[in-house]
């Protein structure tokens, strides 16, 4: 029986990310460090003898802007690209463009609390009344019924929007109908929820999942889609450090991008 690879990253670090904020659905452009590791990216997966058929990425520029610097790193500029908003970061609602700090203080500085809305998959951000202009939708989304596009999302609500298009366009059409190895460039919620739904993942565990920036994990899967082996990132010890500083974002005041 083959084995199918599925390689999947979250794009390299935005500029947001540097400075610490929730990025969402706004569009933020890769920091340097994001280009830089965005080429590792690429020279992992490279080094690993993969050679993605078909790139995957959401309407976001930092997730484009990734997944199109990891194809030149790997002289497949050419191969076909699908850009959907479906793999889209979550939608953080009232919170985006907010300092995590900042926001962890006007909680009282509960962690409990600020790590609710962050990680747990219930966990919902303060949602965007529909009589209020949301700048993060825009006319890239003018052909998407307006009714389905978030104001503010939890984990589960991501997913609602997410799977069944990932299993049916991108599981069974690319992974086992064609036999393509899949590159999906996307953001660390989206990540997350893979994670859960490949691994199948209890709901409370998923929690205790984080994603670094830049690092490719691959999925490999049976044609019944079940995984053959344990998912595992290219590079560990940069995941760890990665998933370590993802997990404690917001906890604590960050200076970058201050003067």
């Amino acid at each position: 029986m083959p084995t199918h690879k599925l390689i999947i990253l979250r794009h390299g670090e935005s500029q947001w990310n540097h400075e610490n904020k929730f990025c969402g659905w706004i569009d933020i452009p890769l920091s340097t460090k994001g280009q830089q590791e965005a080429l590792h990216a690429g020279e992992l997966i490279s080094k690993n003898g993969l050679k993605p058929d078909i790139l995957y990425t959401s309407k976001l520029t930092r997730s484009i802007e990734t997944g199109l610097i990891i194809l030149n790193q790997l002289n497949r500029i050419w191969v076909d690209h699908v850009k959907s908003w479906r793999l889209n970061e979550r939608h953080y609602g009232e919170y985006q463009g907010c300092d995590k700090h900042e926001v962890f203080k006007s909680l009282g500085e509960d962690k409990e609390k600020f790590q609710y809305i962050r990680r747990d998959y219930h966990g919902t951000p303060p949602i965007i009344p529909n009589d209020v202009t949301d700048p993060s939708i825009d006319e890239r989304y003018a052909d998407v019924d307006q009714s389905l596009l978030p104001r503010g999302e939890s984990l589960a609500m991501v997913m609602k929007r997410l799977i069944p298009f990932f299993d049916k366009e991108i599981l069974h059409k690319h992974l086992v109908e064609r036999n393509q190895t899949v590159l999906i460039v996307t953001h660390g919620s989206i990540v997350r929820s893979l994670i859960k739904y490949l691994n199948n993942i209890d709901d409370n565990e998923i929690s205790n999942i984080n994603v670094p920036t830049g690092v490719p994990l691959i999925f490999e899967l049976d044609s019944d889609l079940k995984l053959v082996k344990d998912y595992y990132y290219l590079d560990t010890e940069l995941a760890k450090k990665g998933i370590e500083k993802v997990k404690n974002e917001g906890l604590k005041r960050s200076d970058a991008g201050k003067l």
